[in-house]
């Protein structure tokens, strides 16, 4: 096998690794794949597009999930500023301009070393004591150690207050034993020229000439050294020049430095430093000190203070939310516990809103930049350029993840898109932002973000970039709207579920004060797909109802977002107020409707109609939701028919009309085709694919097309399951494949399902559904008293009452199917006109045979086959000689390939009866 070898880098392709003088890099697998790419066409410009399909053949990303794989890569190199291994070529690509050589692997395998780490007899240093144990940086420091024994230069790089200086020393404490280690504290130094000197000095060096490098470098070559620089990021070009002269120049002397960015020399090992591990939300109390922030914070807490019963689990929730929102950032954390004896836990939690304000005070014995949190950023913000000082304030408006692109929405200053990028560049690779993820995201820790709102705040900016915040916002909504229709629910979600972080952000700004309100109310009206598909109606309802109210005192009222507004409080009540608020959700689409008519906005129009129709057949009124949507329709002659039949099909359906349903239904699914999703309306939510497909498949059950229906239904329930969308498989399961599988004598798939839907339910806290899921549980799963079930049933109405009657059966009492048969049902009216034949048996056997008879004569007149077979079977029983004909008939037009427990009892009972003749 061969490698390819650049600089002291080896790239071994087959086996997947990168070595650097012989030692294994950890390097993620798209960097990997990137990296590859390049060295293999070493000299060529690699187009952006060709690398995105390389590496991400079935993906589809933006320029910046490449982007920060590039930059990663470029600082594990070493490679920004100075020499590069990858250069940019503006508007073509990117291109490795390092010679490679291709050369036979060594048999070894460096990256299963196991070199041990033993330390040789004692050697003078000046590594100055640690004032506390380190907590959480044991495998960090024993890594860096490891790097050290092959690698000559290392550099601990990390935001501000992270530990870098405490794991160098520890790193040196560990290493003095067999080499002499200096510790070179760079933070007093203002000026490069002041790097040798400063070494000269620890090294006992009296020099009277101007050459005082070459006396360095002789001292230096005399033993073993190991140099800590520690700060070198205000000094880095010429810390970065001092380095690679004692590497050059001295036969074994290693640096070991700590800077917020990297050296960008040669040969350089670069080490990210992470935030201590933080306790994720709602942790269990027992499991807060497993997380290494925590237990930095229990245990200067402890020394600083007397708070007692700090293990009680309320304290360790405290303590879990401080060292979250402190990002696990150690220092910020050991300011917060000095602070905790004075102000307890309780209201240290409640104060970080402001950390820099809380965080004042630590100890007088740390260095100038690390007594208080804004020292240390203060030392990290000096280091910037002016055009990266202005970018990091423009971007600490994001209260979430971002990505390089929506950085550059919001930059302020204009600049070309290469100026921008190194801008960006600039602040990653100085530790500014931190990596979210593989796909391009980015965000900045909340102390950083504070201390940028601070200097936007202090430069006059802070109003004019809220408001540029809150319509990007706008435009992020209005995109995942469109998008909504063609993503898949797991895709969407990757793109656009953090937004809620930003968006909640902007809206609470603008609603600050009044003269941004008309920023806060397009956010609420336009961000409803945001808060359904999240789960937040609850949340959402609350803005909108301060929406509404305040639509008088801002340009919206009468207009789009008020229309907007509406649809979404229609869509809100209807799913977590349940039936209760059915009419008040009924009265906001209707309002809606109104106002989007006199305007002349139909796409709106169409989207409140479709919530009030939804609503009505929801509760039964499937004459007056049909009469609304062809009332509709021939207002509006110039719109497809199938924009209505949208409405129609399932009301039809309902309402026992299966042809017309049919037909509106097939209108609909090929008015809907090369959509992936339909949902003509936010609010109410349905996919109306979902619709027209759920009521295809019933009607085929219905008409005795048994086999057909389940074929459709079971590729429902697979797309459904692909599409991941709450609403709608709920709609599926509960009126379509659950009753129809049950009905099929199929009780353990109908369980199945309902099981599946209880679980959606408490996941979205869809109120709506609640009733039914604990009807069909106690139907399908119990063994219910007739008393259980009326008093289940006794405040349903509408589709609600009528499946639940149905699926009832002998449980169901005469009251309740008198309640269900006095509305507008049809669809399912035969089977409740048997049941209620069998309810009066044996007491009234004419009645009964009435019902049976209308049963069968309107299942007849429906093409319902189905209940015709089952009032056949009813009738039978009661009078077999009268009924025979038309049982034989009904069985007659059911599918036979599909035998349910109806045609395999008809069977049963034929041939009972014509054994019975025989004999």
């Amino acid at each position: 096998m061969s490698g390819l070898r650049f600089g002291h880098f080896e790239l071994d392709i087959p086996r997947r690794r990168l070595l650097a003088s012989g030692n294994a890099l950890h390097l993620g697998g798209k960097a990997f794949d990137i990296l590859a790419v390049l060295v293999s066409r070493a000299g060529e410009i690699v187009g952006k597009q060709d690398l995105i399909d390389a590496v991400w053949p079935d993906t589809t990303v933006d320029d910046g999930a490449l982007r920060v794989h590039i930059a990663s890569l470029r600082k594990l190199l070493g490679d920004v500023g100075g020499e590069r291994y990858i250069e940019n070529v503006p508007g073509r690509g990117y291109v490795f301009v390092v010679p490679v050589e291709i050369e036979a692997s060594r048999d070894r395998d460096p990256s299963r070393s196991e070199t041990q780490l033993h330390a040789p007899p004692a050697a003078t240093s000046n590594i100055p004591k640690l004032a506390n144990r380190l907590i959480g940086r044991q495998e960090f420091i024993d890594a860096t150690t490891q790097a050290l024994t092959t690698n000559r230069i290392v550099t601990i790089s990390g935001t501000g207050g992270i530990g870098k200086t405490s794991v160098a020393l520890a790193v040196g404490d560990f290493l003095k034993q067999g080499r002499r280690v200096l510790f070179v504290d760079l933070a007093s130094l203002n000026q490069g020229d002041q790097v040798m000197p400063a070494v000269a000095a620890l090294l006992g060096i009296t020099n009277y000439s101007t050459r005082i490098d070459s006396a360095v470098i002789a001292a230096l070559s005399a033993h073993d050294f190991l140099l800590i620089f520690d700060n070198c990021e205000h000094l880095i070009d010429a810390v970065a020049s001092a380095v690679e002269q004692i590497v050059s120049l001295t036969p074994s002397a290693s640096i070991l430095a700590t800077s917020r960015e990297p050296l960008r020399v040669a040969r350089e090992n670069i080490r990210q430093l992470p935030s201590l591990t933080v306790p994720p939300e709602n942790v269990p109390a027992a499991d807060v000190l497993l997380y290494s922030a925590a237990q930095l914070f229990l245990e200067r807490v402890t020394q600083a203070s007397d708070i007692e019963d700090l293990d009680q689990p309320e304290n360790l929730s405290m303590m879990a939310s401080i060292v979250r929102q402190l990002d696990g950032i150690p220092l910020a954390i050991e300011l917060a516990a000095s602070r905790a004896a004075t102000l307890g836990l309780s209201h240290l939690a409640e104060s970080l809103d402001n950390p820099l304000a809380v965080l004042r005070k630590g100890r007088r014995t740390a260095p100038p930049r690390q007594q208080t949190l804004r020292a240390t950023l203060d030392w990290s913000y000096a280091s910037l350029t002016e055009q990266e000082k202005r970018l990091l304030q423009d971007i600490a408006v994001f209260a979430g993840p971002f990505t390089a692109s929506s950085a550059q929405a919001l930059r302020s200053s204009p600049s070309n898109q290469d100026e921008f990028h190194e801008d960006f560049d600039g602040l990653f690779l100085k530790s500014f932002l931190t990596v979210v993820g593989g796909d391009g995201t980015y965000r900045l820790l909340e102390t950083t973000r504070r201390y940028a709102l601070e200097k936007l705040s202090e430069a006059g900016r802070l109003t004019a970039q809220r408001i540029t915040h809150a319509l990007y916002c706008e435009e992020r909504v209005a995109s995942g709207t469109e998008d909504w229709k063609v993503l898949s629910t797991r895709q969407w979600l990757q793109r656009y579920s953090t937004l809620v972080n930003d968006v909640r952000s902007a809206i609470r700004w603008s609603m600050s004060s009044t003269e941004h309100w008309d920023y806060a109310l397009g956010l609420i009206a336009k961000s409803h797909v945001l808060w359904v598909q999240l789960g937040l109606m609850a949340e959402h309802a609350e803005l909108i109802d301060w929406a509404i109210a305040s639509l008088p005192q801002t340009s919206h009222a009468n207009g789009e977002v008020e229309i907007q507004l509406r649809i979404a409080k229609g869509g809100v009540l209807y799913h977590t107020k349940a039936f209760v608020a059915d009419e008040e959700a009924a009265e906001e689409f209707v309002r809606a409707k109104e106002i989007a008519r006199s305007l002349g906005d139909i796409p709106r129009y169409m989207q409140a109609l479709t919530g009030a129709t939804s609503i009505w057949t929801s509760n039964g009124h499937y004459s007056l939701a049909i009469a609304k949507a062809l009332e509709a329709r021939a207002d509006l002659p110039d719109l497809p028919e199938a924009t209505f039949s949208r409405m129609l099909d399932n009301a039809y359906f309902f309402r026992g009309d299966l042809c017309k349903a049919t037909t509106e239904a097939q209108k609909s699914l090929e008015h809907a085709r090369g959509f992936l999703r339909t949902t003509q309306n936010t609010g109410v939510g349905y996919e109306l694919t979902m619709i027209a497909s759920t009521v295809l498949g019933f009607t085929e059950f219905l008409q005795g097309r048994t086999s057909e229906a389940f074929a459709r239904i079971d590729k429902l329930v697979t797309d459904a399951q692909e599409l991941d969308y709450a609403i709608s498989t709920l709609l599926l399961l509960m009126t379509g494949a659950g009753p129809i599988y049950y009905l099929a004598g199929d009780r353990d798939r109908a369980i199945e399902y309902v099981e599946r839907v209880s679980g959606v339910v408490k996941a979205h806290n869809l109120r709506r559904w609640e009733h039914w899921v604990r009807v069909y549980r106690k139907i399908l799963m119990e063994q219910p008293s007739e008393e259980d079930v009326s008093a289940e049933l006794a405040e349903a109405r509408g589709a609600r009452l009528e499946y639940s009657a149905m699926l009832a059966g002998p449980l169901a009492s005469l009251e309740i199917l008198e309640q269900a048969l006095s509305g507008e049902v049809g669809w399912c009216r035969p089977e409740l006109l048997r049941l209620k034949g069998e309810r009066l048996l044996p007491g009234s056997p004419e009645a009964s045979w009435a019902a049976f008879m209308e049963g069968i004569a309107l299942a007849r007149a429906m093409g319902a086959t189905f209940w015709e077979l089952r009032c056949a079977i009813s009738a039978f029983r009661l009078d077999p000689e009268t009924s025979r004909p038309a049982l034989s008939s009904a069985l007659a037009k059911v599918d036979a390939s599909y035998v349910t427990s109806d045609v395999e009892n008809a069977r049963i009972l034929l041939k009972a009866d014509r054994l019975h003749e025989v004999f």
